[in-house]
C-alpha cells in the first residue's frame, strides 16, 4: 500500500492489543499519526511506544467506550495533539462467555457487549462527525462480524445482535453523512487466527474442526484484516 499524499490523523479504538494494534501500526507505518485508544492505559501505552520507537507518531489514551464523557475527551485530546481527525476505526468490542445459551445470558453481560460494541461505535462516531463535517471530509470504518450477517453459536445472541446493529448503524451513517464527504464502511470478519479463537473454542483440536468448515481451509490472519481497513480508509476505495 502506497503512502497517502498527505499524512492523516487516525483514531483506532481497542488498539492496545490484537487486531486493532496491528491496524494502528499499519496506519503509522504509512506516515499517519495515530491516536491509540484502549480501555487499559498500559495497553495503549505499549502500542503507542511501539509506533514511536519505529519512527511513527502516536499518543495513548485510555477510555471506556460506553462513557460519553471519556469518549469526548479522547477525541478532544486527539485534536489537541494533532490538530484534526481524518479517520476513525471503531475496532474495539467485547463479548460474553462462549457458547452461552440465550435464556442463560445475564443482563449485565448483554449490556457489556452492547456498550463495548454498538454504543462505543455510536459515541466515537458522534464525537468525530462534527469535526469531519467542518472539514468536509473523513472516513469511518466500523467493525462488525460475520455473526452480524448470520449468527454466532460461539459468542451467542448478544454478539449476533450487536454486530447486526453495527451493520445497520454503518448503513445509516453512510447515507446521512455522505454529502459532507464522509465515507462510512463496515467490515465483517470471521474467526481470526490467534490464541483467542483456541481459548473460545476450547482447544486447538476444536479450532481445527472449525477450520474444516471454512472454504479456504484456514482462519483469517490479522494482516488480512488490517489490509482491508487500510484500503477502505484510502483514496483507492473511491477511485
Amino acid at each position: 500500500m502506497s503512502n497517502p499524499s498527505t499524512p492523516r490523523v487516525c483514531i483506532v479504538t481497542g488498539a492496545g492489543r490484537r487486531i486493532a494494534q496491528g491496524i494502528a501500526e499499519a496506519f503509522a507505518g504509512q506516515g499517519d499519526a495515530v491516536s491509540v485508544i484502549d480501555l487499559m492505559q498500559e495497553r495503549a501505552n505499549e502500542t503507542a511506544k511501539s509506533i514511536c520507537d519505529a519512527g511513527g507518531k502516536a499518543i495513548a489514551i485510555a477510555a471506556d467506550l460506553g462513557d460519553e464523557g471519556q469518549v469526548q475527551r479522547a477525541v478532544a485530546s486527539t485534536i489537541e495533539a494533532f490538530g484534526h481527525v481524518d479517520v476513525l476505526i471503531n475496532a474495539a468490542g467485547g463479548y460474553g462467555k462462549a457458547f452461552r445459551a440465550t435464556h442463560e445470558t445475564p443482563v449485565e453481560e448483554w449490556d457489556l457487549v452492547f456498550d463495548s460494541n454498538l454504543k462505543g461505535t455510536f459515541l466515537f462516531a458522534k464525537a468525530v462527525l462534527p469535526h469531519m463535517m467542518a472539514q468536509n471530509s473523513g472516513c469511518i470504518v466500523n467493525f462488525s462480524s460475520n455473526a452480524g450477517r448470520q449468527t454466532s453459536p460461539l459468542l451467542g445472541a448478544s454478539y449476533t445482535a450487536v454486530k447486526a446493529g453495527v451493520i445497520g448503524f454503518t448503513r445509516h451513517l453512510s447515507q446521512e453523512y455522505g454529502r459532507y464527504g464522509i465515507r462510512v464502511n463496515t467490515i465483517a470478519p470471521g474467526p481470526v487466527n490467534g490464541d483467542r479463537v483456541d481459548e473460545l473454542m476450547g482447544g486447538r483440536e476444536k479450532t481445527e474442526a472449525l477450520i474444516q468448515q471454512i472454504p479456504l481451509g484456514r482462519l483469517a490472519e490479522p494482516e488480512d484484516i488490517s489490509d482491508a481497513v487500510i484500503f477502505l480508509a484510502s483514496d483507492k476505495a473511491v477511485s
